[in-house]
């Protein structure tokens, strides 16, 4: 069972270079669009593709943007010039191997705009709704604007769980059967508001289920001064799927060893020397030139990179995965389990954004395992109710295994406005509205409130690297709700604050809340 987690934070007409709008183009372009085209060549080739997909609504809503469409296209324009430049600059300098490797770009990107354009109509989620209809994939939602959930009032969780379910009967038409928990993070109590919602499963972390030290242990990605959680172990397996204890809901546990072969910074594929270098760019345009080479080497002494290369390294990886997972499933045998349940949950973006062969890879994976005489691709509706219960430890698949990446000594104060924005909302519903300026007021400021609790900007602050602008975002939109509440609060609705609230609806256009109906929102 093979889950792709897709997320991008809210990032439109929030900035465009270089954070923002950016960061949902290159996933545009690298990840799901070369996916939806080797979705496409499997299903034509009668190959069983039987692949899961979480989508989270924030990045449902700006697929579906027409601002967002054709910026997309104007991206994708711009691409399409630099890499011409590049080549010409290149040739004038006889540096031939990048020369081709621009022009190899320049193919890229042009032949990225014509499928986009002609195949798809500008419309990935309906791509999705159609592979879905037909039995292909299997899409599930995730928390509205993908907040951790652990660390969440029952209220916004509420909040979080319901929008996100109508978010996604909104594209596609039905009702959502799973649930990505943002982060793998889970607690207990969660599974109640899911079943609340209908939900009838959910995944979470090997450790959650089996016990025992968190994947990134053995992968040598320990921060300094994290304290590693350290699990019962639980004598449970992720070879099964499990009802959680009491309840009727089903949880997936993923499994460790086949995360640990592509993820892991030691062992794992994306550090093969062929494969494309993420971290180096040429700063005239910002492609890449350059090849892993040695993952220890500075970055001024990598080598040119060669498409052709790195290919065949992906086809021959994908031969050694599914030979591995060939193998596991032997060994799972061996222990008692009959029929086994090997679960890989990745993130989507890792596949084409930061593995540029990570698709040719899975495509090559789904072709070994359609012709493999032991495995089988399987969605979550393929399985039956499970046998077995557990009581699933609290966790993500974070480092450390719990909250760390999101709550720690560097983002506590950011909890504290989350919360007091929280009950800042609530007060909010005790008030009167009678005018339409007023039902528009509080339902911006409930996707402020939403917007607010994304996990993105915790993990920034956390990560270091984006800090400055996830600070920027989260104050910006608590700001925005303070004016919003303060301004409901006194019935200040005058002419400035209806043309402020225009501007604001218009940045923050996430969810249209009067479009969606329900009883989560006003």
């Amino acid at each position: 069972m093979l889950v792709l987690h897709s997320h991008i934070p809210y990032v439109k007409r929030q900035g465009r270079w270089p954070f923002g709008e950016v960061w949902l183009f290159e996933a545009m372009a690298e990840t799901y669009i070369p996916l939806l085209r080797s979705l496409k060549k499997l299903r034509e080739e009668g190959i069983n593709v039987a692949l899961t997909f979480s989508f989270s609504p924030t990045l449902l809503e700006q697929l579906a943007s027409r601002y967002i469409q054709q910026e997309f296209i104007n991206y994708l324009h711009e691409r399409e010039t630099l890499a011409a430049d590049d080549e010409r600059y290149f040739i004038s300098r006889g540096e031939i191997e990048q020369a081709r490797i621009a022009a190899f770009y320049h193919r890229f990107y042009r032949d990225i705009r014509r499928d986009y354009l002609i195949e798809m109509d500008m419309d990935i989620v309906g791509c999705l709704r159609q592979l879905q209809e037909e039995g292909v994939i299997e899409v599930l939602t995730s928390a509205a604007t993908h907040a951790y959930l652990p660390l969440l009032d029952y209220t916004s969780l509420q909040y979080q769980v319901h929008w996100g379910k109508r978010v996604y009967e909104h594209y596609f038409g039905r009702s959502p059967e799973g649930f990505w928990l943002p982060e793998c993070g889970y607690f207990k109590g969660i599974e109640d508001i899911l079943i609340d919602n209908g939900f009838r499963y959910f995944y979470v972390d090997s450790h959650a289920i089996e016990g025992g030290k968190p994947i990134e242990v053995f992968s040598g990605e320990e921060s300094v001064g994290l304290e590693v959680e350290t699990f019962a172990s639980t004598g449970l397996s992720t070879y099964r799927p499990y009802r959680i204890e009491d309840k009727d809901i089903t949880v997936y546990g993923r499994n460790a060893m086949i995360s640990n072969q592509v993820w892991s910074a030691d062992f794992g594929y994306p550090g093969d020397p062929d494969y494309r270098e993420f971290h180096k760019h040429e700063m005239r345009s910002g492609f890449k030139y350059w090849k892993v080479t040695d993952r220890n080497n500075p970055m001024d002494r990598k080598l040119v990179y060669s498409p052709e290369k790195a290919m065949v390294r992906a086809g021959q990886h994908a031969h050694h995965f599914v030979r591995s997972l060939e193998e596991n499933s032997r060994e799972a045998v061996k222990l008692g389990f009959a029929a086994p349940l090997i679960v890989g949950c990745y993130d989507t973006e890792l596949f084409g954004h930061w593995w540029w062969e990570g698709v040719d890879w899975l495509e090559e994976v789904i072709r070994e395992l359609h012709h493999s005489a032991q495995l089988e691709m399987i969605t979550a509706n393929s399985v039956g109710p499970a046998q077995h219960e557990a009581q699933v430890f609290e966790s993500s698949w974070g480092m450390g295994g719990k909250h760390y990446m999101w709550n720690n000594a560097e983002t506590g104060w950011m909890w504290e406005i989350i919360k007091k924005v929280g009950q800042e909302y609530e007060t909010l519903k005790f008030l009167s509205y009678n005018s339409e300026i007023s039902r528009r007021t509080v339902t911006q400021a409930l996707k402020e409130l939403m917007l607010i609790q994304s996990s993105d900007w915790l993990f920034m602050v956390s990560n270091n690297l984006t800090r400055d602008y996830a600070m920027k975002r989260f104050f910006d939109h608590y700001t925005k709700l303070l004016r919003l509440s303060d301004s409901l609060t006194i019935g200040q609705l005058d002419e400035d604050f209806e043309s402020w609230l225009g501007r604001v609806e218009y940045e923050d256009d996430f969810l249209n809340l009067r479009d969606h109906s329900g009883s989560g929102g006003t």
